[in-house]
């Protein structure tokens, strides 16, 4: 029996996490591209003959405006023809500034459209990849990455409004690389939490290259070169989809004779062709089962039925429409859409924030920018954290559950909530990380921030993974692609939000995000409704199989020359 050759699965397993981690959410890096895009002068606010319009002030006639980009609010120092016109000789910290706001708002707004459209796209993404599987839809995705990158090396300060396209594009080519690498956590058994939340950490993680990319850009390398890089790095994408990746869904348990990507070696079984698709063994009241077409027409076939215990997704969730109408979903899109608009703010008005503790010390603003940006790597560290915590919770629970069984005594809980009640720990820790956050963040004090950049990247990659795995654990394998999806759908509109909260502490409270994060501090406080809901959610589950015991379907197995086959119908939404 040919089986998935372990150097084979540990490579899927890495460059999965080294493709999120370099090409998956660049998009998070926004505090760091800014400057870039700063620096190449996009959506520059034009000259004006008295200095006063389009946003600008401080400035005379007779000076020459020379930009500074060290904070989310474009500077100028003015700089007099006589005393030269090199940026270097003038204090770039104490210098007199001058704004462009017209600048710093389209910058924001790109960057909320983009973010957005990350969430938006997920459910068209979703259900493309249940229908058509990961090899095509990759490809796809492959090739609409490069096409983001070339747009981007080729706007113009004309051309500005490109970058609300390629970002976009950007974002949801990389969102669509999350989707297909988590789904590798099925190749490792019982540490599918930690390898999927792994996944979710590198994704966040990638937000540190765009400070690479400043720091290149620093060092003389020009715009356009680094984003043709990136576009010509885009063809490892199709090349991992090709030989890295199955065709269809990784399935779910793996069969033992399972092997996937274009070389996948000898294989003896009698599996139908394209039998990587995911193969489920649960199935609603009323489904079809396919009938298997056998090489050998004449030899005799013996057929038994056997039964199998439904799954607690299965039973209660088998139609992707059960699944949105659940209460744990609805209590989950609060949870997960609150947290999110939470950090979005905090990226999105982090320079304006900075600059304001910082008294508009632009050098000062900077360090704090780098730090940040730095911190964001270590999210590929922190994730695992997440899914260590629900698979070492839900061994403990299984060791317990089986001791109280041998001991005669009745069990506080069944295997038919094991998985959520991992959820449960996973996501108050996460409500409790996202308040701690939230109050460093309101305190005005600049040293403190740093404990905020490191509660950031900590709650982000809890979020993000704990997000996946309750999609993956709590439902349908073949729901997945939808209802992360969905969620990521309606956590982009609240996520939308932002911008009108940006411009909220831009215009009525001048420039200061105190009320908002305070508002913010106290939704995040709200979403402990979540995991308390799943405790009680877990705790029905329990009685429902103890009072109804495990429910069971039956089906149908052919045999051959002592080779098995099951086909199973892949059902659709």
């Amino acid at each position: 029996m040919s089986q998935v050759p372990p150097v084979k699965k540990w490579t899927t397993f890495v460059t999965g996490v080294l493709e999120c981690l370099l090409f998956g959410g660049l998009i998070f890096g926004w505090a760091s591209l800014v400057i870039v895009l700063k620096g190449e002068k996009f959506f520059s606010c034009p000259p004006s003959v008295n200095g006063q319009e389009n946003g600008f002030s401080n400035s005379s006639i007779g000076t020459a405006a020379t930009p500074v980009i060290f904070s989310n609010e474009t500077q100028f120092t003015t700089v007099s023809p006589t005393s030269g016109s090199n940026a270097s000789d003038v204090d770039s910290c104490s210098a007199p500034v001058s704004v462009c706001t017209y600048q710093d708002e389209q910058l924001s707004l790109v960057f909320t459209i983009a973010s957005a459209c990350l969430s938006f796209m997920a459910l068209p993404n979703g259900i493309l990849y249940d229908k058509f599987g990961t090899r095509k839809t990759r490809i796809v995705a492959s090739f609409t990455y490069a096409i983001a990158m070339l747009m981007t090396a080729f706007t113009t300060v004309a051309s500005s409004e490109v970058l609300f396209a390629s970002m976009c594009i950007m974002a949801v080519s990389g969102g669509y690389l999350l989707i297909t690498n988590m789904q590798i956590g099925n190749l490792f058994g019982d540490k599918r939490s930690t390898v999927i939340t792994l996944v979710n950490g590198a994704f966040d993680s990638s937000s540190f290259v765009f400070l690479v990319v400043l720091k290149i850009y620093e060092g003389g390398v020009s715009f356009k070169a680094i984003f043709l890089f990136y576009a010509v790095a885009a063809s490892l994408l199709l090349l991992r989809s090709l030989f890295l990746l199955p065709s269809k869904q990784f399935p779910w348990p793996v069969p033992p004779d399972y092997n996937y990507g274009i070389c996948r070696g000898k294989n003896t079984s009698r599996r139908p062709p394209g039998a990587d698709v995911e193969l489920n063994h649960n199935h609603e009241a009323g489904e079809l089962q396919q009938e298997a077409l056998m090489s050998n027409g004449n030899a005799q076939q013996n057929e038994e039925e056997d039964e199998e215990e439904i799954s607690t997704p299965e039973l209660y969730y088998p139609t992707f429409m059960k699944g949105l109408k659940s209460g744990m979903f609805y209590t989950h899109i609060f949870w997960f859409s609150v947290i999110q608009l939470r950090n979005y703010f905090f990226m999105g008005t982090f320079n304006p924030w900075m600059t304001k503790l910082a008294e508009d010390n632009g050098c000062v603003v900077k360090s704090y920018t780098e730090a940040f940006a730095l911190t964001q790597l270590f999210g590929v560290f922190c994730a695992p954290m997440n899914g260590l915590i629900m698979d070492t919770y839900r061994k403990y629970a299984t060791k317990k559950m089986m001791q109280d069984k041998q001991a005669g005594v009745e069990p506080a809980y069944t295997k038919a909530s094991l998985d959520l009640r991992s959820c449960v720990v996973a996501f108050s820790l996460t409500t409790f990380l996202g308040v701690l956050f939230s109050v460093c963040v309101v305190i005005p004090v600049l040293p403190i921030q740093y404990l905020s950049f490191i509660l950031q990247v900590v709650l982000r990659s809890f979020l993000y993974g704990g997000n996946a795995t309750f999609f993956a654990v709590g439902y349908p394998p073949r729901h997945f692609g939808k209802m992360f999806g969905a969620d990521m759908f309606i956590g982009g509109v609240v996520s939308c939000f932002q911008y009108p909260l940006f411009i909220l502490t831009q215009d009525v409270f001048q420039k200061n995000p105190m009320p908002v994060n305070i508002i913010l501090l106290v939704l995040t406080a709200l979403t402990v409704i979540h995991p308390v809901y799943l405790y009680f959610h877990c705790k029905w589950l329990d009685r429902q199989y103890q009072e109804n015991g495990p429910q069971t379907v039956k089906k149908r197995r052919q045999m051959e020359d002592e080779n098995l086959l099951v086909v199973d119908q892949v059902s659709t939404i």
